[in-house]
Order: structure tokens, then C-alpha cells, then sequence
């Protein structure tokens, strides 16, 4: 694993990025990347600090809240790095230097895998804030998923991660066959969804639901067009049939483009939603595993997402406009 230099004082006062790095993430073209792009920083005059370890990470995010020459904090990986950096809350604005199997948050601000574009970013380009939706205290920036989708994402993290604990490396076909498990093995229990809109509470119910912040999900397919991220809402979209070919056919809705219109397809606009279920439910946050819904104490459950408006500070192209304000 490649050295760190993370917690070095910046040398004479300059400003300093912090590059948290994950170690896992894609191929060795990945880390040939965050070279790179500390290279290029420093020849622009910037200090650096690498992080490669969860240790390392959280102490440049601490740092990030108490040094007020942090310029920025670069996720270097997936989108399983950015949420990660997200929810440990640093004081600086986050940008990405994508080197995962998905990187569908630095496609929608316009990031990209060019570490030198990255560096020209990070130097010439603008800060905004965007919404978050958060679900307990953990926040989340694409989406949340409950149901069956979340049924194959906990199923796919525990079939890549090894004997000693350490997740090996995805790519985007490892998730077929925990589709088919989960086409056999999950039941489909009703969800009771109150959510809070523009227009006040409604009900509604279905078998597998998510809510997003940003429109893409799965292989980049718009699920929900319009989100925007900056509109002080998430989208709920709720899937109500309940069975493995019915979720096949609304995943081929999708790739059509043609869902939003169909009947047992709901799509609501909404600020905050409540979640009812009397069976074990699982969920995901921006494709990682989130746990189950249920108290078998209680015999049902509840599970609640809120939005929060203009949460996070990120720091986007110079030329990149879509979906700012």
C-alpha cells in the first residue's frame, strides 16, 4: 500500500487538499491516478495529504474542521468513497477524482477520472451546496433504496467481501447473480409510505421504494430525470407489484424510459418521508448496505428520510452549470 504523508503541517502557510484515497477502489490505475494528482497540486503550489487508511481519512477530515487553509477534500474512488467522506462531515468542500465501478456523483457535477482536470478543478473551480438526504444521522447524496434493490446490494457486499474481512474489488456484471438470489429468496413485503410534500401528507404503499437527491442510479439510468439535488426535495419512487418478474419488468420501464408513466409506478416530490413495514425490509445508501427495518419487539417498524437543504459544500468545474444554483 502506498505511503501516506496525511497529517504534515502545510509548508509556509500555503493551502493544503486533503486526498482521501481508497485503497480498494478499482485497479492500480486507480492509485496511479492519486499520484498524479498530488503531483500536479504540489506543482500548482498547494500542499497535499494522502490518506490511504480509515485512520488517515478521519484524521484529514479533522484537521479539515480546525485548519482553515484546507482548500478542499478529494474522495479518490467510487461513489462508496464519496458517500463515506460525506458522512464523516469535513469542514471543507469535497470534489472526486472518480477511480471506482461507479462514480455516477462526479459524472453528475462534471468530476471526472483526469487527474489534471481534477487539479484545474481544484484550483479554478466554483463551490455550491447541494441537498442531502439523511435517514438516522447518516446522510446520503445519490439515493436510498428499500426493498428488493436493497435486498441485492447486501447480498453483493457480502459476497465480495473476503474471509479477512477486507471487500475485494466489484465490477458492474458481479451483480447478476445477486440479482438471481434475491429473485429467489426475497418475499416482497408491503411498504406503507406517508410522505410530506408540497401539497402535505400523503399514503401510499408498495413493494420496493427509494428516494434520491440526484436522478441516476444502476449502470447511470435516470430513475428520476428532473432531481436535481439543489431544489430542497427528494424524489420518491415507489415500484407497488410485488414479485421478482414484476421488478424485471419496471427495471425494463426504466431502461425505456418509460416508468413514470405506467401504472404501479408512483412518483412523488417530497421533503421528508416516513416508512411503516410489519416484515424485515433492508436498505441501502448510495449502494452500500444501510441494514434492516424492523423491532421484533414491537412486531413492526419505522424508518424515516429527510431532506437537507443545501447541506454540502462541493467544488465543481469552472464551466460546469447543470443542475447549480
Amino acid at each position: 500500500m502506498p505511503e501516506s504523508d496525511g497529517g504534515s503541517p502545510h509548508r509556509n502557510g500555503a493551502e493544503w487538499v486533503g486526498i482521501a484515497a481508497n485503497a480498494y477502489s478499482g485497479t492500480g490505475r486507480g492509485r496511479v491516478r492519486v499520484e498524479r494528482l498530488a503531483a500536479d497540486l504540489r506543482e500548482r503550489g498547494l500542499d497535499v495529504r494522502l490518506a490511504w487508511s480509515l485512520e488517515e481519512r478521519a484524521r484529514l477530515v479533522s484537521q479539515s474542521l480546525t485548519d482553515a487553509g484546507c482548500r478542499c477534500l478529494v474522495a479518490a474512488g467510487g461513489d462508496g468513497t464519496v458517500a463515506a467522506l460525506i458522512n464523516e462531515r469535513p469542514g471543507a468542500p469535497i470534489t472526486v477524482l472518480s477511480a471506482g465501478t461507479e462514480n455516477l456523483f462526479a459524472r453528475h457535477f462534471g468530476m471526472g477520472r483526469d487527474p489534471s482536470r481534477v487539479a484545474r478543478t481544484i484550483v479554478d473551480g466554483t463551490v455550491t451546496t447541494i441537498d442531502v438526504g439523511c435517514v438516522g444521522g447518516r446522510r446520503f447524496a445519490l439515493m436510498a433504496g428499500i426493498g428488493f434493490d436493497a435486498d441485492v446490494v447486501s447480498r453483493h457486499h457480502q459476497s465480495r467481501v473476503s474471509a479477512s474481512g477486507v471487500p475485494r474489488p466489484t465490477h458492474r456484471g458481479a451483480y447478476v447473480e445477486s440479482v438471481l438470489r434475491s429473485s429467489l429468496g426475497y418475499r416482497f413485503p408491503m411498504l406503507t409510505l406517508e410522505a410530506d410534500g408540497p401539497d402535505g401528507l400523503e399514503t401510499v404503499t408498495g413493494t420496493t421504494a427509494f428516494v434520491f437527491n440526484l436522478p441516476r442510479y444502476a449502470l447511470g439510468l435516470p430513475f428520476v430525470p428532473h432531481a436535481s439535488g439543489v431544489d430542497g426535495f427528494l424524489d420518491l419512487l415507489v415500484f407497488q407489484e410485488p414479485g421478482p418478474f414484476r421488478a424485471l419488468h419496471y427495471l425494463w420501464l426504466v431502461l425505456r424510459g418509460l416508468h413514470l408513466n405506467r401504472r404501479g409506478v408512483l412518483h412523488r416530490r417530497v421533503r421528508r418521508v416516513s416508512l411503516t413495514t410489519s416484515a424485515p425490509v433492508p436498505i441501502q445508501l448510495d449502494g452500500d448496505q444501510g441494514g434492516w427495518v424492523f423491532d421484533e419487539t414491537a412486531g413492526t417498524a419505522r424508518w424515516e428520510v429527510e431532506v437537507q437543504p443545501g447541506a454540502l459544500p462541493i467544488l465543481i468545474p469552472p464551466t460546469h452549470h447543470h443542475h447549480v444554483i
